[in-house]
């Protein structure tokens, strides 16, 4: 069975941060550097912000209608309300037009989400947003990416993670990137009020990840599989199990708290050390295993700046394929993500929306092989005609 997935850490950094954590009480926090703030996740660092900004009550923010749910539960939490805006399937873009025909006197900011590892054509967007003093908010959270992209400078915050299944994982941590003079100060002072993290937390953490990564092998990915199916057990519960990063409904609770010194030094380590060439890889596995397979599978195909965090295709039958795949050696899932559709009274579903129950996520594993490649690809064609249903 070909895993579904890719862990961007290595054992000698798990080791490293093990060894960080063993010494905790002898190291010294690492220095922010210019406009960064280390958090201990992307929900810490936005819920931060909210409270530096203190938006009135009924406030309304823009947001690409698809996210993980925290981030909707944050804003309502704060007595704000998210106004969505449909993700068009082919390009991840949200449209301009639409963002300006949505903006009421009662618009205060907008959240940008990058999905799946494609990065957003934002100049029309925040030249609208700029026109309407509105604060822009970038979530990168699946569009970290080395080099290629640090957000727009015109954004006043963006935000990247790192946390466990992300690229270039520390396990857990965020960089928040401000930009905006008057948030540069407060919201800094804010997160220093949280107590930090408990040192023992992430160390089971580590211990968590060493094992999953056992499990992005073939042959024990195989093994795991099977001994779970075997034992009745619903596989996509066992494996996200491993893999939630907040479980539990009082979201609060487990953000408002600044990472552990090994968590910073960990991350601030793999941000020194991330290769480049590891994105490289994932573009071309994408390449290679769609470029034979009907358009209308494609999500993201006319995205420029595409870096295939997650792989997901399009299909009327997701169970169908899902079950087909994986009869043939291919981990493909509905569930390898936890984003979710806000859901807005009288919206209007456009053929070119994004729709997430359609979804599967074929294995990003950039250890296919090139004969694996062609399978995958062949096996995704002789689905759609219907041949193999």
């Amino acid at each position: 069975m070909i895993p579904r997935g890719k862990l961007y850490i290595s054992y000698a950094d798990l080791l490293t941060g093990l060894y960080y954590c063993l010494r905790s009480g002898r190291q010294k926090a690492v220095q922010q550097k210019d406009n960064k703030l280390v958090c201990l996740s992307v929900r810490t660092g936005f819920d931060l912000v909210l409270r530096a900004l203190n938006l009135p009550v009924g406030s309304e923010i823009l947001v690409t209608d698809i996210n993980i749910p925290d981030m909707f539960r944050i804003i309502t939490a704060h007595n704000l309300k998210a106004v969505g805006l449909p993700v068009n399937k082919q390009t991840l873009n949200i449209s301009a037009a639409q963002m300006e025909a949505a903006i009421t006197p009662n618009t205060k900011a907008i959240l940008i989400t990058h999905l799946f590892g494609g990065i957003m054509e934002t100049d029309e967007v925040i030249a609208i947003a700029k026109k309407h003093n509105l604060i822009i908010f970038e979530d990168c959270a699946q569009a970290y990416a080395g080099d290629i992209y640090d957000g727009d400078p015109a954004s006043d915050v963006v935000m990247f993670s790192f946390g466990f299944i992300k690229t270039n994982t520390a396990v857990s941590g965020a960089v928040i990137k401000i930009n905006n003079n008057g948030l540069r100060e407060k919201v800094p002072e804010l997160n220093e009020q949280y107590t930090r993290q408990d040192t023992s937390r992430y160390f089971k953490k580590l211990l968590k990840v060493s094992f999953v990564k056992l499990l992005n092998s073939k042959a024990v990915y195989t093994l795991f599989y099977k001994a779970v199916i075997g034992l009745g057990k619903d596989f996509e519960q066992v494996l996200n199990s491993f893999t939630k990063g907040f479980p539990g409904n009082d979201i609060f609770k487990q953000i408002r708290y600044r990472p552990c010194m090994a968590n910073e030094l960990l991350l601030q380590k793999k941000l020194e050390n991330f290769r480049q060439h590891s994105i490289t890889q994932r573009v071309q596995l994408a390449n290679d295993v769609l470029k034979d397979i009907p358009d209308s599978y494609k999500i993201g195909s006319l995205n420029k700046r595409h870096t295939y965090w997650v792989m997901p295709v399009e299909t009327h039958d997701p169970d169908g394929l899902i079950n087909y795949l994986r009869s043939n050696g291919f981990d493909a899932s509905q569930k390898a993500s936890s984003l979710v559709k806000l859901n807005t009274a009288n919206a209007i579903v456009k053929p070119g929306d994004l729709q997430l129950d359609k979804l599967v996520y074929l294995p990003a594993y950039p250890a296919m092989s090139r004969g694996e490649r062609k399978k995958l690809g062949q096996l995704i064609s002789d689905f759609s005609d219907g041949s193999k249903r």
